[in-house]
């Protein structure tokens, strides 16, 4: 009896190690003002969400992945329309390679007939032979195989805005991804033949400041061990946040994040004025407990799980 009740015990202990809560992660609501200029750009104030050795050690376990911009770049995936007809939310994607591949929902691929960004979160296992990829049309106006005249997507664009990506994970409706990327172009003052997100980069303005802030933010946390994450604030309000399993996992796919949170600063953000109370009251539903958290990314969220291991949790204002 006294075994089961040790059993069960280091059972409910490592469970409460493994969720995304304060008493695994913890936030500087109030920083100094010093430490506000240092990850302020702009319309942009990035808040570093760091863990607690007893979260470092749950997710210890969780090994190296080759982001997709790399994996494409250099070659280790293959992403091409459906073999037997293709179709618009579904891919074909292959890793041809021995590293492991971690696909974040959001990420925007060029080429095929049309553009599209990721559906949803995917590992992808060294080999994995040919595999479905759900995506969402993000260029409605084109229907035909890219200049390249091939069914293969070679090019990575960046993760959309964070406004996409909540209409993505939540919406799940092609509809609503092709109704939100004409009002991202419409706001940014741009257009194309094929009403291609990808247009937002016609603009000279849009690519400069997206640049700064690139520039600004890319090695903010290159030397920290253990920031897992980031809330992203623009205004008066929070724009939303970015958890990962391990610090690794992040940095890898930080600069890539950066253009989905720069995105929505340039485009419909303003001057930080969001007070600590603000971003706390936010925070609180996502890491004051499970159940709460459970309810808040149900209702503007989405979580990965990857062979029960909780892999990112992101949540949009």
């Amino acid at each position: 009896m006294k075994k089961l009740l040790l059993f069960c015990c280091a059972c409910i202990c490592l469970s409460a190690a493994a969720q995304y809560t304060y008493k695994n992660l913890e936030v500087n609501f109030a920083p100094s003002e010093k430490e506000q200029k240092n990850y302020t750009h702009q319309n942009l104030r990035l808040y570093p969400i760091k863990a607690k050795q007893s979260f470092t050690d749950t997710f210890r376990q969780v090994g190296q992945y080759m982001n997709l911009r790399e994996a494409l770049a250099k070659g280790k995936v293959i992403i091409t329309e459906q073999l037997g007809g293709a179709t618009v939310n579904t891919l074909t994607i292959e890793n041809i390679s021995a590293d492991t591949v971690m696909i974040i929902a959001g990420e925007v691929i060029t080429g095929g007939k049309q553009n599209r960004i990721v559906g949803k979160d995917l590992v992808l296992l060294p080999h994995s032979g040919k595999i479905d990829l759900s995506v969402f049309c993000v260029e409605a106006g084109r229907w035909e195989n890219a200049s390249t005249g091939t069914n293969q997507f070679s090019g990575y664009f960046n993760v959309g805005s964070m406004s996409l990506r909540k209409v993505v994970d939540q919406k799940q409706d092609q509809g609503q991804v092709w109704g939100h990327v004409s009002k991202i172009n419409a706001a940014n003052g741009t257009n194309s033949s094929t009403s291609t997100y990808t247009a937002i980069n016609k603009s000279e303005d849009f690519t400069k400041k997206l640049k700064a802030y690139t520039d600004f933010f890319k090695e903010k946390f290159s030397t920290e061990q253990n920031v897992i994450g980031v809330v992203v604030v623009s205004g008066d309000k929070v724009l939303g946040c970015d958890m990962f399993a391990t610090a690794d996992l992040f940095k890898n796919n930080f600069e890539n994040l950066l253009a989905s949170y720069a995105t929505d600063a340039i485009i419909s953000g303003a001057t930080v004025t969001a007070t600590p109370a603000t971003i706390k009251t936010y925070m609180d539903k996502l890491l004051s407990n499970e159940i709460e958290q459970s309810a808040t990314i149900k209702e503007k969220g989405a979580v990965f799980i990857n062979d029960g291991t909780k892999m990112r949790v992101s949540s949009y204002d």
